[in-house]
C-alpha cells in the first residue's frame, strides 16, 4: 500500500495532478485510514494500491506520446487497477458513513451571508428510498440497498450483471432510454450536471465511443433550466411502474440523487427538502483571488482546437480542485480567466487560504508546462498569472439559484483582476492591504518583494517592501484608478503542519 506522499515522491507529479487523476477516473480513490505510528500527527492518511506508481507512470508516457486524457481513459478501461486496500494491517476499517449524514453535515457548514442551511428532510440513519451519490464526473460513489432493488430505481435492473459502485451512472441510464420514461430519468441527470458546470468531456470519459457519441447528441440538445441546491423532476407512469418524483440534492462533493412514489393525486408521499431561496445580496469580508492563462492567444495559435481545450479542461480541473482544498469558492469564469472567493470561516483565515490556495496553483502549473513541454517538444512556459486582494464587499447571486452563480462587487475584485493582468510568467501579486492583515505569526511564514525598478534585469528583488502599481507594470499602462495601489509578489509562503487551512493528506 502507498500513500499519496510516497506517490509523488516517486512519480514526480504534483498533488494537483494526482488528485486530477483520481477525479477523472485514472487513478483508483485511497482508502482512508487513521494513521500509523510513522505518520505523526496527520490526522487521516490515504493509502492507494501497489501498482499505482506504474498506472501514474503509464499515464505520463502516454501523455508525453501526445495522448489526450479521453483517450488514455479509454485505454485504461481495459487495464482496471486493482482494488484499494481493504485496511492497513492491524488498523479495522473505517465505520461506514451513510450519505444522509454526509449531505446534511456538507448542507449544513453555512457561508457568510448566505441562506439559512438545508435540514434534509429525510431519516437520519437510512434513506428509506432508492438513492445514490455521485462524484463530479457522475460516477456512482455510493447506492443505497433499494437502489439495487426497488423497481423505483433505474440501476435495479442492472446490478445483478454488474456493481455500480465507481462507474458511470450515465451508462446504466443510457441503457433504458430507448423508451420515454428512461429518457426522462437520463435527461434530468444531464441536466442537473450541466446546472453543476460539469463538462462532456469529464462526463463522458472512459465510456464507449458509441455511448458518448450518443450523450454527446442529447447533450448538445438540452436547454438547462434554473439550477437550485435541489432540483426535481416528475417521471411519468410507464412500463408497469407508477409516476415518481427524482431529487438531486447539490453539495460540494457531489450530487445524491433519491426517488419516491407519488400518490394518486400526483403529490409526494415522503417529504423532502425544500429549495433554498436565493440569499439576498449582503456585505462580507472577502479575498478575491484572479487567475489568467498568459498569453492564451499565442497557445490558440499554436495548438489545434481540441489540443487548446484540453489544456483549458486541464487547468481547470487542477485549480478547481486546489480552491476547493482551501475553502474557495467558485467565481465567474471566461475560458482563460478564472475567479475564486474567499470567505471567513471557522477554524481558518480566509486570507491565508487565498495565499497558499494561489501558491499552490503556481506550483501545479510549472508541473503542468512541463507535461506539455515533453508533450509538444517546445520551451513554452504555461502560466497563470494570479492577483490578490481583500476588503468588504456586496456578495450576491447572479442569474441562478446555485453556488457557481455567486459574483462579487466592488473595488477588491477590480483590483484582484487588474493585479492579474499585471502579473507576468505565473507571478502572485498581492495587496499591501491583505498582507497587513495577516497576523505577524503568518506574515513571518512569506516571502515577498518587489523588482529593483532601476535595477537590471533579473536582480535580486527588494524584500518585504511594495510599490506602486503603475511602477510594477513599467513600461505598460495601467488605468488611473489603480496606478497608486501598493502591492507586491508573493514569492514564497511556508506552511505549517498546524495550519487548519493546510488540505490534508489523502
Amino acid at each position: 500500500m502507498l500513500t499519496s506522499k510516497e506517490i509523488i515522491e516517486r512519480t514526480g507529479i504534483s498533488r494537483a495532478t494526482l488528485n486530477n487523476y483520481i477525479a477523472s477516473g485514472l487513478v483508483p480513490r485511497p482508502q482512508v485510514l487513521p494513521p500509523g505510528p510513522e505518520h505523526g500527527a496527520a490526522p487521516r492518511i490515504g493509502y492507494f494500491p501497489d501498482d499505482t506508481v506504474a498506472r501514474v507512470e503509464e499515464i505520463q508516457r502516454l501523455k508525453a506520446q501526445g495522448w489526450s486524457i479521453a483517450r488514455i481513459a479509454g485505454h485504461l478501461v481495459a487495464q482496471p487497477p486493482v482494488q484499494a486496500p481493504a485496511g492497513r494491517p492491524g488498523v479495522p476499517p473505517p465505520a461506514p458513513v451513510t450519505p444522509v449524514a454526509a449531505a446534511a453535515a456538507a448542507a449544513g457548514r453555512a457561508e457568510p451571508g448566505a441562506a439559512p442551511p438545508l435540514t434534509l428532510g429525510l431519516p437520519s440513519g437510512e434513506v428509506g428510498h432508492p438513492a445514490y451519490l455521485v462524484d463530479n464526473a457522475f460516477r456512482i460513489t455510493w447506492a443505497n440497498d433499494e437502489a439495487r432493488a426497488d423497481s423505483l430505481s433505474p440501476l435495479s435492473p442492472l446490478v445483478r450483471r454488474a456493481a455500480p459502485r465507481g462507474e458511470s451512472v450515465l451508462s446504466p441510464l443510457l441503457a433504458i432510454a430507448a423508451d420515454p420514461v428512461g429518457e426522462a430519468i437520463l435527461r434530468f441527470h444531464l441536466l442537473v450536471a450541466q446546472a453543476r458546470g460539469a463538462t462532456a468531456g469529464s462526463l463522458f470519459r472512459g465510456l464507449a465511443p458509441q455511448e458518448a457519441s450518443r450523450l454527446q447528441g442529447l447533450f448538445d440538445t438540452l436547454r438547462p433550466g434554473e439550477a437550485g441546491l435541489l432540483m426535481q423532476a416528475g417521471i411519468p407512469a410507464g412500463g408497469g411502474l407508477p409516476a415518481r418524483t427524482v431529487y438531486a440534492v447539490q453539495f460540494r462533493e457531489g450530487v445524491l440523487f433519491a426517488y419516491a412514489a407519488q400518490d394518486e393525486s400526483g403529490s409526494v408521499a415522503v417529504p423532502v427538502p425544500a429549495r433554498r431561496p436565493v440569499a439576498a445580496p449582503a456585505v462580507t469580508p472577502v479575498a478575491v483571488l484572479v487567475s489568467t492563462l498568459q498569453d492564451a492567444g499565442g497557445l490558440w495559435v499554436r495548438l489545434s482546437a481540441q489540443e487548446y481545450f484540453e489544456l483549458l479542461n486541464e487547468i481547470w480541473a487542477e485549480l478547481d480542485q486546489i480552491f476547493r482544498l482551501h475553502r474557495g469558492r467558485a467565481g465567474p469564469q471566461g475560458g482563460e480567466l478564472l475567479v475564486c472567493y474567499f470567505l471567513p470561516q471557522a477554524g481558518s483565515s480566509h486570507l491565508w487560504n487565498a495565499l497558499a490556495a494561489a501558491h499552490r496553483v503556481r506550483e501545479a502549473m510549472r508541473q503542468l508546462s512541463h507535461q506539455w513541454q515533453v508533450r509538444k517538444g517546445w520551451d513554452i512556459e504555461l502560466a497563470m498569472n494570479v492577483g490578490i486582494d481583500e476588503g468588504q464587499e456586496w456578495m450576491g447571486v447572479v442569474g441562478a439559484t446555485g453556488e457557481g452563480a455567486l459574483r462579487v462587487v466592488g473595488d477588491t475584485a477590480d483590483h484582484a483582476e487588474q493585479l492579474s493582468r499585471v502579473s507576468r510568467a505565473g507571478a502572485i501579486l498581492v495587496t499591501r492591504s491583505l498582507l497587513g492583515k495577516l497576523p505577524a505569526e503568518q506574515r513571518e511564514r512569506l516571502k515577498f518583494g518587489v523588482p529593483r525598478i532601476e535595477g537590471a534585469r533579473g536582480e535580486a528583488p527588494l524584500l518585504f517592501t511594495f510599490a506602486r502599481l503603475a511602477d510594477i507594470a513599467a513600461p505598460s499602462a495601467v488605468p488611473a484608478r489603480v496606478a497608486d495601489l501598493a502591492a507586491a509578489e508573493l514569492i514564497d509562503l511556508h506552511p505549517d503542519n498546524n495550519d487548519t487551512s493546510r488540505p490534508q493528506e489523502g
